[in-house]
């Protein structure tokens, strides 16, 4: 599949069973140290609080992180435009050397250390992995991966992804954007930025044509940026973006009628916007692989039903040009 990597974006074939370890499905995806700055930025960062949880909170390493891997960069923080300061920011959290993926470990390892693990064999996956990756493994793993293995794609926080600097699909890039964007300030209003979830529109349509519940629907988890009074679609997986047509209001998107997108890096995927987060703090609860479906069917986690009505398909739905 040619967008970025998640399971809800990606697989040809998914997990669906959430207790037997031992049947999965295979997954193809195409695809500082902070001490000081830690003491700083912990009472300092406006986005800090004490709850935890939270898919999108600026805590102390995502705050380190931003000012000391993102803001010395230059045109990620100053008197450029705001949309040139976003995409900065979104291009070097993919950089490989600045970027929050130098930890990456293949979404696959992930799913085949599950298995083995289940027989006592998940140290055979791990060699070739260096010691930070071999840690990230078992943590995520324990955090992530008990209900669900697939969950992995989904549930890690912006403060996971940053801290180990793990990022492997969509959600990780987006989720750690909009968090390191509000450590710097970025935007003035909170509403001014959103999490987005899409689905890809021709799964959704061959889903709602079979009345099937269960069948696979693909995705991709982007942002959106309000600037100067116009939005703008932020492909955080890819660090490009395209504008959103006259008229167009995050707050609207609901069913049954679709609103849709196109990216240059996907440019024969047409997506349907599921659910947009009501404001820089709202991650949308897409943090399993059953919140996500359904959301994708219904734009409520809780609700299974297909809401929408069948996705158009055709020229570009943005109808604006592709950057």
């Amino acid at each position: 599949m040619p967008y970025a990597g998640t399971l809800s974006a990606n697989p040809e074939t998914f997990l669906n069973t959430k207790n037997n370890r031992l049947t999965a499905a295979a997954i193809h995806i195409r695809s500082l140290p902070f001490f000081l700055t830690l003491i700083f930025v912990f009472l300092s960062s406006p986005g800090y609080s004490k709850e935890s949880g939270s898919l999108l909170e600026v805590t102390p390493y995502v705050a380190a992180y931003a000012s000391e891997q993102v803001k010395p960069v230059p045109g990620s923080h100053g008197d450029e435009g705001r949309l040139a300061r976003l995409l900065k920011v979104s291009k070097i959290l993919i950089d490989p050397e600045r970027g929050v993926h130098t930890n990456g470990i293949k979404p696959s390892t992930f799913i085949l250390y599950d298995k083995l693990d289940f027989v006592g064999l998940g140290f055979l996956i791990t060699w070739g992995l260096t010691t930070d990756q071999r840690r990230i493994l078992k943590e995520w793993h324990r955090k992530y991966m008990g209900d669900n293995p697939a969950n992995v794609f989904f549930a890690p926080t912006a403060d996971d992804i940053v801290r180990t600097r793990a990022a492997f699909g969509c959600s990780h890039y987006a989720r750690a954007f909009i968090a390191v964007v509000k450590s710097l300030r970025l935007v003035d209003r909170p509403e001014s930025l959103r999490y987005v979830v899409s689905c890809k529109a021709d799964d959704y349509n061959n889903a709602l044509e079979a009345g099937n519940r269960e069948k696979t629907i693909n995705g991709h988890q982007f942002v959106l940026a309000e600037i100067d009074g116009r939005w703008a679609a932020i492909n955080t997986s890819k660090g490009e973006w395209i504008e959103m047509p006259d008229g167009f209001s995050p707050d609207r998107i609901g069913p049954p009628d679709n609103v849709t997108v196109r990216f240059q890096s996907y440019p024969d995927v047409v997506f349907a916007l599921r659910k947009i987060g009501k404001d820089y703090n709202d991650g949308c609860n897409d943090d399993s692989l059953f919140a996500l479906m359904n959301l994708y069917r219904s734009g409520d986690e809780e609700d299974s039903d297909f809401r929408w009505k069948k996705v158009p398909l055709g020229d570009d739905p943005t109808g604006r040009p592709q950057r």
